[in-house]
């Protein structure tokens, strides 16, 4: 075991065995986070960059470049609490093709430096296009930068939005949108639309098709569809309020909350969710709700050892009783009858 080290395979014939082409890059990008900004954003950013930067998966920054952007060289640290050291300084925009305004947790206690909110106007003073990130795009409501404009925002964060920033119009149903200078997204795994848009205008589709063949994804489907029991319906549903509801539901499968207060969410009210959910899935939503954490707590009876009372409470049933007696009348049987037949049958 002590030669490991010394007996490894190398692995470096593997790698570029040309130097890269004298290239300019098409496409320069400065990222500038905020206070515990959130690690997937910036993966899926950086990734979908790093793949398009180079032949194979090398990562040379060829056709584009990125680099993180601060006012120093003190560690940025991620809500996750790891951290992230700059690349490159914030006061040299004018380098940059894009800046990227990587926001994070809305709940943060620590402040927005003063530099980031001066870097959005030194940005677009400089006719450099900036992106809102994940929460990026609250600096410039903020900044009264959207006021009038539609926003990009995650579905979660819409009620906040039209809270505290009622000019601006926010659109929780699309990865993107664009206007002029302004570009919105509202981070996970929308920032993978957010880097493909960027490289297709600024280096050619070609490379961006390059990168959904690395990840073994298709074009159209990073965010695809699921079936009606499972999560999203997007594709069968075009109406923006039914989809903010499910994202909604799925995000608080856990918790005892009433549909009126869903539909508050969602931006409508009880009466017109139901009519909507009647009108486009054939069920009310109280029931489309229930049938959600059902699929929950059947996937649990079988793959886990969770006591049933447990599995109520994971699921957001009241109690064991109303979990029993809604799973039997969807599921003929009980979760005891099942879990010990699915044990039998695995047993032999």
């Amino acid at each position: 075991m002590a030669n490991i080290a010394n007996d490894r395979v190398a692995y470096s014939w593997i790698g570029p065995q040309m130097a890269p082409p004298d290239i300019t890059p098409g496409l320069k990008v400065g990222i500038i986070p905020t206070p515990d900004f959130t690690l997937m954003s910036l993966s899926c950013l950086v990734e979908f960059l790093r793949l398009a930067a180079d032949e194979s998966d090398f990562g040379r920054q060829i056709y584009c470049t990125w680099s993180v952007l601060s006012i120093d060289d003190q560690p940025l640290v991620s809500s996750s609490g790891l951290a992230v050291l700059p690349t490159g300084c914030v006061n040299r925009l004018e380098e940059y093709d894009v800046i990227v305004f990587h926001g994070g947790t809305m709940h943060s206690s620590t402040p927005v430096p003063e530099y980031i909110y001066r870097a959005v106007e030194q940005a677009l003073d400089k006719n450099i296009s900036v992106v809102g990130l994940c929460t990026g795009q609250f600096l410039f409501a903020e900044m009264g930068l959207l006021d009038g404009r539609q926003c990009a925002v995650h579905f979660s964060l819409e009620p906040l939005l039209r809270k505290h920033f009622p000019k601006v119009i926010p659109i929780s149903d699309s990865p993107i949108v664009e206007d002029g200078l302004l570009i919105s997204c509202p981070g996970g795994l929308a920032s993978i639309d957010l880097a493909s848009m960027l490289v297709t205008k600024k280096i050619g589709a070609a490379r961006a098709e390059k990168v959904y063949h690395y990840l073994m994804a298709d074009k159209k489907g990073i965010l695809g569809g699921f079936d009606q029991d499972n999560a999203f319906i997007g594709e069968h549903c075009t109406d923006r309020r039914v989809l903010n509801a499910i994202r909604i539901m799925r995000q608080r499968m856990y918790e005892r909350c009433d549909i009126e207060n869903i539909a508050t969410q969602a931006g409508t009210t009880k009466r017109e969710l139901t009519r909507l959910f009647n009108r486009h899935l054939r069920v009310p939503p109280a029931e489309y709700w229930r049938n959600i954490r059902l699929s929950s707590a059947h996937w649990k009876v079988i793959n886990t050892d969770h006591s049933i009372t447990q599995i109520a409470y994971e699921c957001g049933f009241s109690d064991s009783s109303h979990l029993i007696r809604w799973f039997q009348k969807r599921y003929s049987l009980t979760p005891s009858t099942l879990r010990k037949s699915n044990a039998q049958f695995g047993s032999r």
